[in-house]
């Protein structure tokens, strides 16, 4: 659905930032959002949000920042991303969508509907639309093709909304190349680095002593928490979970991409680098050069050996060798030919945005897919991890809905048969129990307030529901148990004012630009120059350097110094610029196109989050309290 919904709706804010529109199911068992409602958790113009539909946004979420980052996820990542607020706001914005929807009476054909389900790709077989395996994938979710009908009629409206909304965006050819320009110019910096670790400084007793009592903030014991908590180890569940050969078939249908082998080629290849911005004779000098190295190898030199000598490519040392690649790893005009070549052949030169290439293929192996069969036991394992959660998380609920009906946590764990367990006092670091993600469950537990149950948590390979029952504020450690630590940030520190001050007389001394390599000679700094950067700060001599771009983007011809000192992460500079360079208009035209895509996709994306914004504050929101902020 998810996929279907991204390639087939035509809307570009599915493809882009839809998460909005709540997904109705993902194809790992979830279960179905049309469940009985469990208490209500916010209400959007008098249009109520339930606890089982947050719990499916909310697992939702998770499984799209599982696929996106791959695997399981910390709850420590999931903090970060602040999914219960995701899970909450894709609720609320799908309320305030249909709301307008039906201001705009915006509707959905029979015959839109019907278009839209048989070319969902998950209910088709050998290509075409199978009423059989739709209403067995509906089945395995759990869900009736009533039901799931109506979601994506829903859907589908909201979709329409959101396309009238954003149909009168445009980007002018002017603005684009505008932004390109900006985006694509290089510059190059004269510059010196007061690096704050070459400053001596002076530091005694009382230097340190007066430093602590200033900073005793930094300087305190960690504090400690007890828990009491339910776990719900997916592990446990396995025995209550039956695979049959229809779901193992099912999944070896969905996913054929996971077992098959695409075909693939071993070459070696010798490089001789173009620069994509060179003239014609440069690139004719260079293919002249390859071309030579083309008839030394076709006359019976050693491969390995020629790379070695005159490759330019990262592959040199190792005699060119790339190892083995499938068609898509590779630039198109380098799989091309190295796919149409037989193991032996050695090609003339081809050339990519690289420079050009001599390949030299070793072997070639075609697609392997395997069969039902060879992977029956494998997929029946993801499919048995994936049953043995769910269940771990239906449990989970079933405990949680207990408390959130009034039970303790204890009489919870008694109706899912888990016993009530304590942990702590431990601080960040975890538990000393043998929990296998220790920290991401003192992470998840240290934010929830005192004496109050979380909802389901999903740490490691199990769910969680804590409570947590004692804390133990930290306080000020003394100041002979950190005095090396005291010692080390007063030093940083002093050297960070002695490197600031330097830079600054040094840059008051520059009053001409052009002196900046005299006197800097003369105070015994070392000028130095960087090559040609754009605007994201990657700087191939200093790494990435934000402020140092930021700076030098704003120099020109008639102010080439910097009238400030640039403070990093690494130090001071003094910045002075050395060479800009803007594409000319052929560049720009010929990427014209793709970058007025690209800004009407974030304009669009602009203009949707203010039209949502909108729609909030004319609205009735009220958020049960605790919900997304404990």
């Amino acid at each position: 659905m998810l996929r279907f919904m991204r390639e087939n709706t035509g809307s570009w804010i599915i493809k882009i930032i839809l998460g909005l529109i709540v997904v109705v199911f993902i194809f790992l068992g979830m279960g179905s959002m049309g469940s009985k409602d469990r208490g209500q958790v916010a209400m959007v113009n008098d249009m109520p949000i339930t606890m089982d539909e947050y719990r499916q946004s909310y697992q939702n979420t998770v499984e799209q920042i599982r696929n996106r980052f791959g695997g399981n996820v910390s709850e420590e990542l999931l903090n970060m991303l602040n999914v219960r607020k995701q899970a909450l706001d894709r609720l609320i914005e799908e309320r305030l969508i249909t709301d307008e929807a039906a201001k705009l009476d915006i509707q959905v054909s029979e015959r839109e509907l019907q278009h839209a389900l048989v070319a969902i790709d998950t209910f088709k077989k050998d290509g075409v639309f199978d009423l059989a395996t739709y209403r067995m994938v509906l089945s395995r979710n759990r869900l009736t093709p009533e039901t799931f009908e109506a979601m994506q009629l829903e859907n589908m409206r909201r979709s329409k909304v959101i396309d009238f909304v954003l149909k009168s965006v445009k980007v002018s050819d002017l603005e684009a190349g505008e932004w390109y320009r900006q985006n694509n110019s290089e510059v190059s910096v004269d510059y010196v680095k007061f690096d704050t670790a070459s400053f001596s400084v002076e530091i005694d007793d009382a230097k340190v002593a007066d430093y602590y009592e200033k900073n005793k903030n930094r300087y305190m014991s960690e504090p400690e928490l007890t828990v009491q908590y339910l776990e719900y180890a997916f592990e446990d569940y396995k025995d209550q979970t039956e695979i049959t050969k229809e779901n193992i078939a099912l999944y070896y249908n969905e996913n054929q991409g996971k077992f098959t082998t695409p075909e693939q080629v071993e070459a070696s290849h010798i490089l001789i680098k173009v620069d994509a911005k060179a003239d014609e004779a440069v690139v004719e000098s260079a293919r002249k050069e390859a071309e030579e190295i083309y008839n030394k190898a076709v006359a019976g030199g050693d491969f390995a050996e020629l790379a070695k000598e005159f490759s330019q490519g990262p592959t040199k040392d190792k005699g060119g060798y790339l190892g083995k690649f499938a068609r898509n790893t590779m630039v198109k005009p380098f799989a091309d030919k190295a796919f149409s070549m037989k193991p032996g052949e050695i090609s003339e030169p081809v050339k990519t945005r690289f420079g050009w290439h001599i390949i030299h293929v070793i072997s070639r192996s075609d697609e392997d897919k395997k069969s039902l069969g060879e992977v029956s036991d494998e997929i029946k394992d993801i499919l048995l991890n994936d049953e043995s959660k769910n269940l771990a998380y239906t449990a989970a609920a079933h405990a949680f809905d207990a408390v959130i009906d009034g039970d303790t946590l204890e009489q919870a764990g008694l109706i899912t048969t888990r016993k009530i367990q304590t942990a702590g006092p431990f601080t960040m670091k975890g538990p000393d129990k043998d929990l296998k993600d220790g920290r991401a469950f003192a992470t998840t537990a240290f934010e929830l307030p005192m004496n109050e149950i979380s909802d389901v948590k999903e740490i490691g390979n199990a769910y969680y529901i804590i409570k947590p029952i004692e804390k133990v504020e930290p306080s000020v450690l003394p100041l002979e148990e950190v005095k090396d630590r005291v010692l080390a940030s007063l030093e940083s520190d002093l050297q960070k004012e002695a490197a600031e001050k330097a830079a600054q007389i040094f840059l008051e001394a520059v009053n001409d630009a052009d002196n900046m390599a005299k006197i800097a000679e003369e105070k015994g700094f070392e000028l130095k120059t960087t090559s040609l950067f754009k605007k994201d700060g990657n700087i191939k001599e200093l790494g990435r350097q934000p402020e140092i771009a930021a700076a030098a983007f704003k120099l020109s011809e008639k102010k080439r110094l910097a009238s400030e000192i640039v403070k990093s992460n690494d130090g001071y500079y003094v910045v002075y610029l050395k060479e800009k360079i803007t594409p000319s208009d052929d560049v720009v035209n010929e990427n014209l196109d793709s970058v007025k895509e690209q800004l009407l996709l974030d304009k669009k994306s602009e203009i949707y989050a203010s039209w949502m914004e909108k729609l909030k504050k004319e609205s009735v929101i009220e958020i049960e309290p605790g919900l997304i902020d404990s």
